[in-house]
């Protein structure tokens, strides 16, 4: 397959369980390019789980913590990127990761991330109360920056390979450029 002559990279958003990671982990593969998980770096950094900064340190504060990771990251080009889901809700980040790289929102029904995210206990933000209406509350919060981004696939009923291909197609006939 034609590859477009200069990777830029390529971002993924969108909410907890949408498939960011597992889709950006193939994507690296097919363009050769590195992958970074920004909250795995974030964890790194930290020396401890997410589940933990939030219960230690609070939302805003791993909120400054997600900041730093996003600037450090997008200091090295040519990166296939999955953000945390909440990441892109803020203006500053997704200004930051559009002039990055093309950014991707990895789209999927209320009823699939519940399925998906059934039985993680890590999420900080699904604990206690009820879980859809959590995930349909943030996801209302959320989606409106989401639909700012330059692609969007439905990742409903398809396989990480599916999604993960039809972004591939996407990046080598438009160079990741919308339109």
């Amino acid at each position: 397959m034609k590859r477009v002559a200069a990777f830029r990279g390529v971002v993924l958003v969108g909410f907890m369980g949408s498939g960011k990671s597992s889709v950006g982990r193939v994507l690296a593969r097919r363009f050769g390019a590195p992958f970074v998980d920004v909250d795995e770096r974030i964890e790194s950094a930290a020396g401890c789980r997410i589940r933990d900064l939030f219960g230690r340190e609070g939302e805003s504060a791993f909120r400054v913590r997600e900041k730093a990771a996003l600037r450090d990251v997008l200091t090295v080009k040519g990166c296939v990127i999955a953000t945390g889901g909440g990441a892109f809700a803020d203006e500053e980040n997704r200004a930051l990761l559009r002039s990055y790289a093309p950014v991707v929102y990895l789209e999927a029904a209320v009823e699939t991330l519940l399925d998906r995210l059934a039985g993680d206990l890590g999420r900080p933000l699904l604990r206690g109360g009820e879980r859809e209406e959590v995930v349909r509350e943030l996801l209302s919060r959320r989606e409106p920056g989401y639909r700012t981004a330059d692609m969007t696939v439905r990742t409903d009923g398809r396989t990480v390979e599916d999604v993960a291909g039809h972004v591939a197609d996407w990046i080598d006939r438009t160079g990741g450029r919308a339109g």
